[in-house]
Order: C-alpha cells, then structure tokens, then sequence
C-alpha cells in the first residue's frame, strides 16, 4: 500500500477536526440567530424562550437517537452540511414571514398555541439534523465519540464569540445568518471530497438572499403599515412605522413609543414631580423620548439625568425625528447610554425623584426594575424627602385576578421598602413612594397645577376629577387587598414576570393557560421541590435495585449534568444580570466561558481515556455536588470573576462527566448517540422548566437546593452501584 505525503495526511486530519468543529460552530451560531428573531416575531417572554431552547433540544436529542439506524451513513459530509444550511435558511423565511401563516397583524400579540407549533416547527427541524450530524461525525471519524465532542464545543464557544461580540452588534439576524453561511460555504469548499464548487456557489447564493432581501422581506412583513427604518442593536431589533402625524418606534416588534404622545408623557411625569414641584435633580430611567422630557423642562429648576439602554434607539431617534427631539440638546439633559440598574448602582449622586418609564416586567430583565432589591438600591439614591415613581398597565373597571395578583406583588414589595405608598387608578396605574408624606389628592395637584402654569394636554382638572374618583380609588384599594399574603418580588425569586407571563396566557384561553393557571395555584413547593426530588429518588431506587453489570444505567449521570448545566447557567446569568446589570458582551462572555469548559473538561478526560473508570465518575460528580453549594452561596455575590469561574468550572466538570460516562458504557455497547441524547434530553427539561416556573415560582436560591438535593442523590446512585457490583468498570 502506498505511503501518504505527510502534508496530505495532514490535510485529511484537519478535513475529520474541521467537520465536528463547524458542526459546534453552526449549532450555536443557528440557536442564537433563530432566538433573536423568536423575540422579534413574538412575545418574547420567558416562556417563548422555553419553548424554542426545549424544542431544540429535544429535536437534537431525537437526531441523534434516529443517527444510530445509519439511513444515510454513506452521504458525502459536505452535502449533508449543506442541506442542513438549506433547511436553516428556509425556516428562518418562514419564521419571518409566520404572521401570515397564523393570521394576525404586524406587533399583534400572538397567544402560546402558535408559539408553541411555531416553535415546534422552527426548532426541531433545525436541530434534528444537527442531532444527526454528531453521531455522523463519530462514524466518519471511526468511532472517536471523545473527539467530536470536544471539538464541537470548541466550535461552540468559536460560535458564541463571534456571534454575541462581533455579528449582533453589527449586523441583523440575517445579514448574521448569511455571514454564517458564506463563512460555512468556505469551509465546506476546502472540506468536501466532492462537488466543491457546487456547495460553495449554494451556500453564497443563500448568503447573498439572506443580505438583500433583509429589508424588503421586513416591509412586507410590516405591511400594511408603512415602515419607515428597522435597525439592530445588541438588545433589540428597532422598527419605525410612521402615520401623517404620528411615528410609532417598535422594539422587536412591541410598541416602545409614539411620538408626539402627550397623553403617556404627561401621567408619567406630572404625578410624580408634583408631589416635589421644588425638586432639583431627577433620574429618569427609559421612556424619554414620547415628550416626557419635555414635559419635565416645564420646571425650570429641575437638572435630568437621562438613561437609556439601547443608543441605537437614540440614533435612530434622532434621524427620524430630525428637528423635533430638541430635548436631548437642553443643557439641562445628561443623556447616560447604559443599563439603568447599574448606573443607578454606580451613581454618587442623589436625587429628588426618580421616574421608572419602563415597560411592564414581561421578561426577567425588565423584571430586575420592579423588585425588592431594586427598591433598596433606589431608595438609597435618593434624599431624605425624594420620590420614586413607575407605572404599570391596568384598568380603571376591572382587574382580573392575574392582573391583582402582578400588582399585589409589586405593591407588597415597594411597601416593604418606603414608607409611604400611593397608587393613582387608571389605565395606567402610577405608583409613588417616599419616605416622607404623599398627596394625591384632586384638590392640591390642581393648585399646583395651576400654581406653576404647565402646558398640558391631558393633565387637566376635568380629567383629574375623573381619575381620581373616589369610586376608583376604592375598587383598587379593596381589589388588592382581596389578595391575601402577596409574594414579594425579589431579584432571587422574581414572581412578577411569571404573572406577567400568566396575565399574557389569559387572554387566549387554551390548554396553555389552563396549566399555567394551575401552577399559579400551587401555594406549597411540595410540587415543584418535594415531589421531582421523591420522583428522581424511586427513579434511582428502581435502578440500583438491578444488580446486572450494565453501563447503560450509568448514563443517568449524563442527564443530570445536562439539566443541571442548562438550568444553573441560566440562574448564574439571571444573577449576575441582576447584582452587575445587563452588560450584554459580558453575558455572551458567560456563555462562552462555559462552552470553553466543556472544551477543557472534554480534553482532559479524553487524555486518559483508556483508564477512566468508576472512581472518576464519583469524583467528577462530587465535585459538581461542591460547585453546585459554592454556587448557592454566591447567590448574594457582586463579584465578576466568581460567575466567570463558576461557569468556567461547571462546562469543565461536564465534559469530563460525559466522557467517562461514555467511556465506561462504550466498553459494553457501542451506540454513539445515547450519551448525547441524554444530555439533551436533560438540557431539553432545564429549558422546558427553568425560566418560565422553577426560576419565578420556587427562586433561586431553593432551585439551586434542588439541584444539589438531584446531584447528591445522582451520587449516591453511583458510589451504590459501584458497591453491588464489586467490580471496577
């Protein structure tokens, strides 16, 4: 037989590395891509989210199950990975394009049966051939399982890198997904055996599509409104439909503000500032740019300290609006693009009052603007005699429990902090709070209303006579009251997103509904802690009964390493997101750290394959137990390089539990594709469970005692086995 040339052994070498490495790279750069444009398209709360990551989860698992019966063993890899970006890209135009398909309009919210199929139908089909592609990778790699997991993570992290810190600042998600494909397409021209120039010319064809039909692809969607500008930021995709005298600004498709909108500019900042019309320093957080602003220039002595998230919302802003946001140019404006939670944090100064003109607390981060500790944080910002104030939709009529329920938390939870609070009925309710005394009386915000001469619209005493009915006052009062013992909302528990959650279900009755209703119910943890933890224990119970030698029952391991990674990365980012602010390339850092530990842990134990045995298994599932307390404990920590190291440390420990589970099975059987199976699988219940129940409902610091209590009980079951079968495996 003939002796290859080095260099083109070489090159075959790199060829069997590269394949599982794009394998990683595509599969997160996907995920991302295909998230981003869920939150655009839909409801982009919690649950939305759940759905997606848990149908993408478990349609990788199901690929790599279905990969085992070999249907297309012998397809070129190249092709396969081809196909695959074809799939990709048609159902990211169908997902665009979904509000036809499910007949509502342009930013009409959709209810959780389309989400749920949608997502369903978008996710699954994208990861069931990735699924696929891991177990080929092992075929076409000679059954070197180790290898393509280590280096799919190491594509994985390349992935989230070059994602998260360079294509969505940049670009949109599908000028995002076309820099992925033409960067796949060039790959696929130097790995494929055959039909080069074929794979590459598809794949930059659809790269090209992608890049040019972004734009008319998102009037049509926005049809029948006439958009005016759609740009992306980090945080948001930003659209502007205008009107003949009215421009709406949309942040992934929900309504951020109309401009001019005195109606919501005026009860946002007079009932606030009336109550200090002497103040001289306000905060107002988000929510500027409808009139508030102006609305607050009124009082001449009032210097405002300005904070935005998003500058692209500003920019585009200001070129829409050109010669008409003449408030960002007073003098008397400091404008602070970043995190209003951290500036807030970092800030020496104090203030006389303090305006939340933030949306309603549908999702995690917005929730961190309406707890207890963000209260705390707030009241020591301001002066001894200041005044905080956010509003939050309601209803002058009637208030379904949902809705008594999400306000009974907040109130309970700002009343837990300031000493005086008042609510001002409406459709909006305006909540204030201070320290010191609070009028809202019609008689005296008329005399200063009058006293200091505002120009308003709406802010008018016939309208405030109205509002502040003595009728309306009443039924509000009495309706929140009807709630007895309201749960505080904390940053370690934050009970009012799964209400906002909840409220969003309600209003399209179903099955969807009907569940979460039921688990609005559940007063005792005994469901949600008691019962998974006596559930797992019969199951570990029924499996050490068994006394035949089978590493098979040691994959149990793998699928509660996949649960606990998913679901305590999730609560480490929601933490760190709440003691640090929303920092979004240190968010993506986080997640790359992790991905990077698996890469480590991955390599680590591959490099001692040959003797991994029982007793690694227990040790690298006791350290998980340790981490998992270290975890607990750091709950309260506003330490950066603590969550670093965490996630850093847990992605180790992972991959190195699945290696030596996979070791330890694969001596017995070789079926490449259970252990990845079992990890998604127990990834595809984190997601299913973590963010839309288990983070809201039980919090943070009991999800993580359950996940110790699992990770405890999952070591026990290994050192039990070890000792009735009396035999190293």
């Amino acid at each position: 037989m003939p002796t290859l040339r080095s260099g083109y052994r070489w090159s075959l070498e790199l060829k069997k590395d590269l394949f599982p490495f794009l394998l990683g790279f595509l599969a997160t750069s996907f995920q991302i891509i295909v998230l981003r444009e869920f939150e655009v398209r839909f409801y982009g709360n919690e649950l939305v989210y759940g759905f997606v990551l848990a149908f993408w989860l478990v349609g990788g698992s199901l690929g790599s199950l279905l990969a085992e019966k070999k249907f297309f063993r012998a397809i070129n890899p190249g092709w396969f990975y081809a196909v695959v970006i074809l799939i990709f890209t048609v159902l990211l135009i169908i997902l665009r394009f979904s509000r036809f398909f499910i007949g509502v309009l342009p930013a009409e919210m959709i209810g959780p049966g389309p989400v749920l199929l949608t997502s369903w139908l978008i996710a699954f089909l994208i990861s069931l051939p990735l699924g696929v592609l891991f177990v080929y990778n092992v075929f076409w790699l000679k059954g070197s399982l180790m290898a393509v997991y280590q280096l799919e993570s190491l594509g994985a992290a390349a992935g989230g890198l070059l994602v998260y810190l360079l294509l969505v600042p940049l670009f949109s998600s599908w000028q995002a997904a076309a820099i992925i494909i033409g960067l796949a397409g060039i790959m696929l021209s130097f790995l494929a055996d055959r039909n080069k120039a074929l794979i590459t010319v598809i794949s930059f064809i659809l790269a090209i599509g992608l890049w040019n039909f972004d734009w008319p692809a998102e009037k049509i969607y926005w049809k029948p409104f006439q958009l005016i500008a759609a740009k992306d930021s980090p945080y948001a995709r930003l659209q502007v439909v205008g009107s003949a005298e009215q421009v709406s600004f949309y942040s992934n498709s929900s309504l951020a503000f109309n401009f001019p909108d005195p109606a919501a500019a005026e009860e946002a900042i007079h009932f606030a500032v009336l109550q200090r019309p002497g103040a001289k320093k306000l905060l107002l957080i988000g929510g500027g740019l409808n009139g508030a602003l102006d609305q607050v220039l009124q009082y001449p002595e009032i210097i405002v300290d300005y904070v935005e998230l998003d500058p692209a919302l500003i920019d585009l802003a200001r070129k829409v609006l050109a010669g008409r946001l003449t408030c960002l140019d007073d003098p008397r404006v400091t404008v602070h693009l970043q995190d209003g939670r951290k500036f807030l944090q970092q800030t020496t100064d104090r203030y006389d009052l303090i305006i939340c003109n933030l949306p309603e607390p549908v999702t995690a981060q917005v929730n961190r603007f309406y707890t207890v500790d963000f209260f705390s944080v707030t009241k020591e910002k301001l002066t001894p005699d200041g005044v905080l104030s956010f509003l939050l939709p309601s209803s002058e009529n009637y208030l379904s429990d949902e809705r008594t329920q999400l306000l009974a938390s907040i109130l309970s939870s700002l009343k837990s902090i300031f000493q005086e609070v008042e609510i001002v009925p409406g459709d909006n309710n305006i909540f204030l709070a201070s320290n010191n005394q609070l009028d809202i009386s019609n008689p005296s915000l008329l005399e200063k209303l009058t006293y200091l001469n505002l120009e308003t619209v709406y802010f008018r005493p016939e309208l405030l006579q109205s509002r502040l009915h003595p009728f309306k006052k009443e039924y509000l009062r009495s309706r929140l009251q009807s709630v007895s013992q309201p749960r505080l909302n904390s940053d370690r528990a934050p009970i009012s997103y799964f209400y906002q959650t909840l409220i969003w279900s309600q209003q399209f009755p179903g099955a969807g509904s009907q569940v979460l209703g039921s688990l609005n119910r559940l007063k005792n943890p005994f469901w949600l802690f008691d019962l998974p933890v006596m559930l797992f224990l019969a199951l570990i119970i029924f499996l050490s009964l068994g006394r035949k030698k089978t590493g098979a029952v040691l994959m149990l391991p793998v699928a509660v390493m996949g649960f606990t990674t998913l679901v305590a990365e999730v609560g480490l980012i929601l933490t760190f997101q709440s003691r640090l602010g929303l920092v979004y390339s240190k968010i993506s850092l986080l997640f790359t750290m992790f991905m990077f530990g698996l890469f480590l842990g991955s390599t680590l134990a591959r490099a001692r394959f040959s003797a991994l045995s029982l007793k690694h298994l227990t040790a690298v599932q006791g350290g998980f137990v340790i981490l998992l307390a270290v975890a607990r404990l750091s709950l309260r920590t506003a330490s950066e390089p603590v969550f670093y190291s965490l996630l850093l440390i847990m992605g180790m420990l992972g991959g190195f539990l699945f290696v030596v589970s996979n070791a330890i099975y694969l001596n017995q059987k070789t079926r490449y594709g259970l252990g990845y199976s079992l990890d998604l699988f127990g990834s595809f219940l984190g997601a299913l469970l973590a963010t839309s129940i288990f983070i809201p409902i039980l919090g943070l610091e009991l999800l993580f005692n359950l996940l110790l209590v699992i990770n405890s009980f999952c070591l026990g079951f290994i050192m039990i086995r070890t000792y009735l079968i009396k035999q190293p495996y």
